[in-house]
C-alpha cells in the first residue's frame, strides 16, 4: 500500500482544481515511494511549500507528510490492526460502526481494497466514511496484476458504484502504467459513449479515481448494473452480438477475415481508442 509519483501527481493536480483536503482517514498507514528530494521539487513546481519534505526524516517513508502539506488538517488511518497505529482499527469485510460514517472529508486508498475478499463492503464503507462535498481517492489494480491481491479494476464498477444513484459522482478518472514514465490517459464513462471501455495491455495498469459525495443517501439500496445491459434491458433487446455472415467463406477470405476483426479488436481495446481513452498532461511542473 503507498503512493507513487502518480497518486503524488494525482493529488497535486486536485488541490490546483480546488479540492481541500480536510480531515483525511487513509484505508491502511499508506508508505510514500517517492524521494524526499523529487517531493520537494514537485510541491515547490506547484507553489506548494514542501513541510517536512526538506529534512528528509524518517516520516517521509509515510503519506501524512504529503497530507499536510496539501493542507490536511488531521489525518487518521483506518486497518485491521493497529500494529502501524491505526486509531481506527475495524475489519473492511464488515459494515462500519455508525458512529464512524460521514466524519471525514477525504478518504484516500493506495492499494487497500484489491485486497480485501468482500469488496463491495469495503467500497461502502469507504464511501460512508465521507461528509458530504467530500472526495474519494482510489488508487487500484487495472491490468495485468494478476495475483497481486483478490481482485483487478474495471472503469465501468466505479463509474457505476460511485454514481449519483448512489450519493456520489466520479469527477476524474485516470489509467497509466504503473512507473514514472508512462502516459495519462482519461477514461469515459461507458455508460456516456454507450460502449464498452476495454483495454489490452502488454504492462501492468493502474487506475486514479476522484469521486465526490454529492448527497449522504443509502448506498447499494439499488446494486449497481452493467450499463451496456441496462441499456439492453431497457430497449427490450435480447443481444447485441451481430448476426453471422457466410460460414461458407474459401479459406484466404476467411483468414483475410480472421486478421482484419483481430487488428480491429485490438485497436478498440488499445489505448489509441480515443474514444475510451484520451491522452492528458499530468497537470504538475
Amino acid at each position: 500500500m503507498g503512493l507513487d509519483i502518480n497518486a503524488v501527481q494525482f493529488l497535486v493536480a486536485a488541490q490546483k482544481r480546488g479540492v481541500r483536503l480536510g480531515r483525511v482517514i487513509m484505508l491502511g498507514r499508506q508508505s510514500l515511494h517517492v524521494f524526499p528530494g523529487t517531493m520537494v521539487s514537485v510541491l515547490a513546481r506547484n507553489s506548494v511549500p514542501p513541510g517536512k519534505f526538506t529534512s528528509a526524516g524518517p516520516e517521509c517513508a509515510f503519506a501524512e507528510p504529503l497530507f499536510e502539506a496539501l493542507g490536511a488538517t488531521s489525518i487518521e488511518t483506518l486497518d485491521n490492526s493497529d500494529f502501524e497505529g491505526a486509531r481506527f482499527v475495524h475489519d473492511l469485510n464488515q459494515p462500519l460502526p455508525a458512529d464512524w460514517k460521514e466524519k471525514f472529508d477525504a478518504v484516500f486508498d493506495g492499494g487497500t481494497l484489491e485486497h480485501v475478499f468482500n469488496f463491495p463492503v469495503a467500497l461502502r464503507n469507504s464511501m460512508e466514511l465521507l461528509r458530504e462535498g467530500g472526495r474519494l481517492f482510489i488508487q487500484t489494480c487495472a491490468n495485468n496484476l494478476c495475483g497481486h491481491g483478490f481482485y483487478q479494476f474495471t472503469p465501468e464498477l466505479f463509474y457505476r458504484a460511485l454514481s449519483p444513484e448512489n450519493g456520489f459522482e466520479v469527477e476524474r478518472m485516470i489509467i497509466h502504467r504503473i512507473g514514472p514514465y508512462g502516459g495519462w490517459y482519461e477514461v469515459a464513462d461507458p455508460k456516456v459513449i454507450r460502449s464498452r471501455v476495454e483495454l489490452i495491455t502488454f504492462t501492468p495498469m493502474h487506475l486514479l479515481v476522484q469521486a465526490r459525495r454529492i448527497s449522504c443517501r443509502p448506498i447499494f439500496e439499488q446494486m449497481p448494473q452493467q450499463s451496456d445491459y441496462a441499456a439492453m434491458w431497457q430497449d427490450q433487446k435480447t443481444s447485441s452480438m451481430p448476426p453471422l455472415k457466410n460460414p461458407c467463406l474459401p479459406g484466404l477470405t476467411r483468414l483475410f477475415n480472421a486478421l482484419r476483426t483481430g487488428l480491429e479488436f485490438y485497436r478498440r481495446q488499445s489505448l489509441g481508442n480515443r474514444r475510451c481513452f484520451r491522452k492528458t498532461p499530468r497537470e504538475e511542473g
